[in-house]
């Protein structure tokens, strides 16, 4: 835009120079012809510059679901300091009450704009470090220093919260609909599930947008290539792939009967001796929580299940081209060992290292080329495109 207001500004100028020169000074006007054309180069690179911006592979116009629960921030990130975290591309301020329950407000005070996290807490409200406007944890402001009566208009977004297992979730949407039934399934991942231990790996930053995310975790063909160093296994890009949906969730299950229990099966469970059938499986449960889980074994010759594993991913799209990652592991067996915990952890960091740096070059070609290079679909990626249609069928319903 800075090109095109400056051609402008040069037209403007030119002109006026034209209506005040004499006619012997025609040697000196503007070429209109050449100014168009370069007004239409302009114009141009200004089109092409909104590509970067558009929300492949959505429609255009849309961004993110908005009237759901997502993950903003693990529950030890948040206590008595003001907290600032960028969600669905707004900022936010989180703290927690004297009786420690979790808070989030605009992070921009409405009255001059300075970020919220500048200020500090007064007991369970917060005081703009600026011009020390306090705001309640409803947002309603409650103090103006510079005079004696506060306007009932005087008041800030409060967003709806909730604390469940280890994350604080908010709601990013009417709060009028945040009901917290709505919460993904967390016991289907084996969250806080009676028979189940679930450990958090923390919060990772990802430079790219969290639908290609998704792409990744509903297609785990992709396990045999991209992890060949870590879990690649060529199976994993063979074994048929079925796709389910039901409830609003999208599943895709990969089955590999009669399998050897030996190698990453055996570190599991060690006193298996097989052979299993082993499941692999992404079971899309909301925008924001992805459950890739596996191997879930059971023993061929009985049917008895051996053990469930879940791989499980919480993202929250931070901007247009970042997300907030959240991963999970849970386990439905040896729930006592602490060196197992610690084992899977690592090993799903090790997957992870080479998932991001793998999105994020593809992130990078999107925002070059999405929106004028031509996607091929392949029959593995029947889960991704179901989900990537809910996500436009729940962007359409909001925008109604």
């Amino acid at each position: 835009m800075a090109d095109r207001r400056g051609l402008h500004a040069q037209a403007v100028e030119q002109r006026a120079q034209r209506i005040h020169h004499k006619t012997d000074d025609s040697a000196d006007m503007p070429d209109c012809t050449a100014w168009r054309r370069n007004l239409r180069r302009a114009n141009m690179a200004a089109l092409q510059r909104t590509t970067e911006i558009m929300m492949y592979p959505f429609e255009d116009g849309q961004t993110f679901p908005r009237n759901h629960w997502y993950i903003a921030a693990c529950s030890h990130e948040v206590g008595r300091a003001l907290f600032e975290r960028k969600i669905l591309d707004e900022r936010l301020v989180f703290y927690r009450k004297e009786d420690g329950t979790p808070v989030a407000l605009d992070g921009i005070c409405p009255h001059r704009n300075l970020p919220m996290a500048q200020g500090e807490l007064e007991g369970d409200a917060v005081r703009c470090r600026y011009h020390g406007l306090r705001f309640e944890p409803d947002g309603r402001c409650a103090d103006i220093p510079s005079q004696p009566t506060v306007p009932s208009s005087f008041t800030t977004r409060a967003y709806p919260v909730l604390e469940r297992w280890q994350w604080i979730w908010v709601w990013m949407g009417d709060p009028a609909k945040a009901d917290p039934a709505l919460l993904p399934d967390m016991d289907f991942a084996g969250l806080a599930a009676p028979g189940w231990r679930a450990d958090s790996n923390g919060v990772m930053h990802l430079k790219a947008r969290f639908s290609l995310l998704i792409d990744n975790l509903m297609d785990l063909s992709h396990i045999a290539y991209l992890h060949v160093q870590t879990i690649g296994r060529m199976d994993r890009a063979t074994a048929p792939a079925e796709m389910t949906e039901a409830d609003g969730r999208v599943h895709v299950v990969r089955c590999t009967p009669n399998q050897p229990a030996e190698g990453f099966h055996r570190f599991l469970h060690p006193t298996c001796n097989g052979p299993v059938d082993l499941t692999l499986r992404s079971d899309f449960l909301g925008p924001g929580l992805i459950s890739a889980g596996g191997p879930y074994s059971v023993m061929t010759a009985t049917g008895a299940p051996v053990g469930r594993l879940n791989f499980v991913h919480g993202l929250t799209p931070e901007t247009l081209h970042t997300t907030h990652y959240f991963p999970a592991v849970s386990r439905d067996f040896r729930l006592d060992d602490e060196g197992l915990s610690q084992a899977l952890l690592g090993q799903e960091r090790a997957v992870l290292a080479e998932d991001i740096p793998a999105l994020e070059q593809v992130e990078l070609a999107v925002q070059r080329h999405g929106d004028t290079r031509r996607e091929l679909s392949v029959l593995a990626d029947a889960g991704a495109m179901r989900v990537r249609r809910r996500l436009i069928e729940m962007m359409k319903a909001e925008a109604q």
